[in-house]
């Protein structure tokens, strides 16, 4: 049996939930220099800004509600594009699961961390029953390319928030 990549429930949220919430938000360089500046590796590519905030708007624009009931660790994350705060493109909320979401997909941590890698492709996950979802798949899979973006991105956090064996996880698998 492998060893699941996160360590518990605290770790998956700060690592995928925190990367979610991202692009929630307008962000501006200077956020980012906050968070990552001092990182070695830290140097900013031209249209990473760009791309964070255009995969938020896009979520926005997809209107969609999405739970990701994970386990190995057991760990839920909702994704909220219909109720929003006036500063936020859309909510996220970590342990807690949204009313009558359009879709749920249940997963473990091992399958969320590789689909957010780039290493899973959603329809496959879903044939081969590695992601199960409830609800429009159909949401679901037009939620894909609002979101495929932020794949390389989710590579590039692993590295600035020093996710090394993450990083690992993820380079086994390609």
């Amino acid at each position: 049996m492998t060893v699941p990549v996160f360590h518990d429930a605290n770790h998956l949220y700060r690592v995928i939930g925190e990367f979610m919430m991202i692009p929630a938000r307008e962000r501006t360089w200077e956020e980012l220099r906050s968070w990552w500046g001092s990182h070695p590796s830290y140097q900013e590519h031209g249209d990473e800004l760009t791309q964070i905030n255009r995969i938020g708007t896009d979520i926005s624009r997809s209107g969609i509600a999405v739970v990701f009931a994970i386990t190995q660790p057991e760990a839920m994350i909702s994704i909220d594009a219909k109720r929003t705060k006036e500063t936020e493109k859309y909510t996220v909320l970590l342990g807690e699961e949204i009313a009558r979401p359009d879709i749920r997909i249940e997963t473990s941590g091992d399958v969320a961390h590789q689909f957010w890698g780039g290493n899973i492709q959603l329809p496959f996950a879903l044939l081969t029953g590695k992601m199960k979802a409830k609800g429009s798949k159909m949401k679901a899979l037009q939620l894909v390319p609002r979101i495929v973006p932020a794949f390389p991105l989710y590579w590039r956090y692993l590295e600035l928030i020093g996710e090394q064996d993450l990083l690992r996880a993820l380079q086994t698998r390609r």
